[in-house]
Formats: C-alpha cells, sequence, structure tokens
C-alpha cells in the first residue's frame, strides 16, 4: 500500500494550514469558537448505467457517517455497505467517485442549512466506498459521493461528494494476481481482442472507509475559501473485488458566494488514487458547480454539476446532474432526497437516495 508523496505533502500542507489561521483568527476576534456538535446520518442510495460496459451495473449502498462541526472546521468519518450487480467498476460509478453522492449524506446538498457558515463544502469527498456527492452534491452524491462530497452551510449548498462506494473496484477488464496475497484486483482497462468474464458480478460488503475534514474560511462579502482533504483507507474486501487495498487522497478547494438566502460555488479537487500493480488505475481530476436556495425555515433547494475524469485511461469523463431538497424535522433531525442523471455513456442512467441526519 502505497500513497502518493505528493498527496501527502499537499494534505499535510491543508492540516498545517488550517490551525494556525483558525488559531490566529481567534486570538485577533477574541471569543472563543463555541463548541463544536456532532451530527449521525445514514441513508440509501441507489445508481444504474453501462458505463461503457454492454450490460448495467446496479448500485445500492447504505452509507453510515459521523461528522463534527465546530466553527469553520468540519470533520468526517464514514463507511457504507455496498451492493453491486453488474460488469462494471464501483469507482465509475456515482457511489465510488469523489464527486458522486454518498458519505456526505446529511450534510451535503443542503443538509447543514441550519447552520451558519458557507453553503458548500464539498470536499471532494466522495465516496469512498458509498459519501459527495458532489454534496456535497456531497457525491453528485448520490456523492453518492462525492463524495461528493457536499454544501454545508447556511444556505446548504453543495454537491455532497463523497461519497458511497469503496473506489477501486473495476468490473470488465483485466484481472491482476496480486503477488503477496494471491487475490484477484479488477482493473478497468480493456484487453486487446475483448475483456475477460467475470464469474459473478453480484457482490456485497463493507466499502472503505472515508476520513475528510474541511475549512470554511470567511472572505467577507458574503465570499467564503473552503480547502479539504479526504482519505479513503482500504478497509474494503479485494476478494470480494469492493475495493483496490489501496489508500487514496484527494484534495480539494470551494470558492462559495452567498446572496441572502441563495448561494453559488464553484468547485475543484485533485485525486491521488493508490494503483495496485498491474493496475491501469489512474490519478483525476473533478470539477463542478452549483446553487442553492432556502425557500422557508429549514427548507432548502439545489442543484449541482459534477465532472471527473475516468480512473482508467481512454474512458469519458463522467458529467452528471443533481437536483436535490433538504427538510429541517426538528430541531436536530433531517431529511435529503436527491436524484440525478448523467449527459454521456460513462455517467449514470439514474441515480437517486434518501438520508436522514441526527444531531447532538
Amino acid at each position: 500500500m502505497k500513497i502518493h508523496l505528493k498527496a501527502c505533502l499537499m494534505a499535510t500542507g491543508l492540516g498545517i494550514f488550517a490551525v494556525p489561521v483558525s488559531a490566529h483568527a481567534e486570538a485577533e476576534s477574541g471569543p472563543a469558537i463555541a463548541p463544536g456538535d456532532f451530527r449521525l446520518s445514514t441513508g440509501v442510495s441507489f445508481s444504474s448505467g453501462d458505463y461503457g460496459d454492454i450490460e448495467d451495473t446496479d448500485v445500492f449502498a447504505i452509507p453510515v457517517s459521523l461528522t463534527y462541526r465546530s466553527g469553520g472546521l468540519k470533520v468526517r468519518v464514514s463507511v457504507p455497505w455496498v451492493k453491486i450487480d453488474g460488469p462494471g467498476s464501483l469507482i465509475s460509478t456515482p457511489e465510488g467517485r469523489d464527486g458522486g453522492g454518498g458519505d456526505d449524506f446529511g450534510s451535503g446538498r443542503g443538509g447543514d442549512s441550519d447552520n451558519s457558515g458557507s453553503g458548500s463544502s464539498n470536499s471532494g469527498s466522495g465516496s469512498g466506498s458509498s459519501g459527495s456527492g458532489s454534496s456535497g452534491s456531497g457525491s453528485s452524491g448520490s456523492g453518492s459521493s462525492g463524495s461528493g462530497n457536499s454544501g454545508s452551510g447556511n444556505s446548504g449548498s453543495g454537491s455532497s461528494g463523497s461519497g458511497s462506494g469503496g473506489s477501486g473496484s473495476s468490473g470488465s477488464g483485466i484481472e491482476v494476481e496480486d503477488e503477496d496475497e494471491g487475490e484477484v484486483i479488477d482493473d478497468g482497462g480493456s484487453v486487446p481482442g475483448g475483456g475477460a468474464t467475470l464469474a459473478d458480478n453480484k457482490r456485497s460488503g463493507i466499502g472503505d472507509v472515508a476520513v475528510s475534514a474541511v475549512y470554511s474560511f470567511e472572505l467577507g462579502g458574503g465570499f467564503y475559501f473552503e480547502p479539504g482533504v479526504k482519505l479513503k483507507l482500504p478497509t474494503a474486501s479485494r476478494r470480494k473485488r469492493l475495493g483496490t487495498g489501496e489508500f487514496d487522497v484527494t484534495v480539494s478547494s470551494d470558492l462559495v458566494k452567498e446572496f441572502g438566502a441563495a448561494s453559488v460555488y464553484v468547485h475543484a479537487r485533485r485525486k491521488f488514487a493508490g494503483k495496485p500493480a498491474g493496475s491501469t488505475i489512474r490519478s483525476t481530476w473533478g470539477a463542478g458547480g452549483g446553487a442553492s436556495l432556502r425557500l422557508a425555515r429549514g427548507f432548502t433547494i439545489g442543484a449541482d454539476y459534477d465532472w471527473q475524469q475516468s480512473a482508467f485511461t481512454g474512458r469519458k469523463a463522467s458529467s452528471e446532474l443533481t437536483g436535490w431538497t433538504y427538510a429541517r424535522l426538528n430541531r436536530n433531525l433531517g431529511l435529503t432526497l436527491y436524484a440525478s442523471t448523467g449527459f454521456n455513456a460513462n455517467s449514470a442512467d439514474f441515480a437517486g437516495g434518501a438520508s436522514i441526519s441526527y444531531r447532538f
């Protein structure tokens, strides 16, 4: 298991940067930041598409996440249970991409709209095996990801990013034998003369754990800058083809602008993917944007667009649009619903889901 050196340096830099700046701001302003709160979220997500294969791949996920928020800082730990039916790679689906929804349920797509602060907070989350979002649409999110991930904040915009999905499992293509454990890792690359046939396209289990952090800096004039970092831990089963068995690191940034009850944001991210020996999996770029509007107290609607390079060379990037709505049921309970569709063969034909979150 290897972590790209550049990714580690960038992730460490973000952590070092966020702490001193927040501490300096507190020292100048005087008042201490109010005690933070925790939010427990769970839900369901579903996506379907052929992603360039002959047959469709359906993914059903149940993500569970715990989020801590204090001032401008938000830290999330999430893990999903995932069920896959089809030949496609999980990493190509909304549940397995950083931009798709998943592990940002309850805080992306307006899930934090009852909190003050910025609106987006899609830490590139996406999914690690079932959050962005973009969500911030947290996904497109379903993000299921991004993850999205993920628009938290006052107006709650963002794409859930991150998340659902143990990234890295691949469907059609080469099967690479792991030298150490003798396990099969599926690769999404094509094989000259045709692709390998998988004996069993149905598999399920616990996905990869995703740990993400984002900090929202208020720039003034309704603008917020939100750098984020996400670490995917290789906890998903390689034998079941639910993960690569490698670490992934994603660094991201959002620029958010609030206009009273409305907010808009733009998002960019870079995922440094762990690459199993013999695999063609590559690091990818992602980008997106969106808007949200609070129609009434505790009720928000929004839309997010997410684009992400394919993890496999030679395949088109995904391009997806997500619509979502968030309702605060009471002081501590929130409900999020979303649906999305893609614009090319390597995007989901349909993705949707629901999540409920409890703040304590």
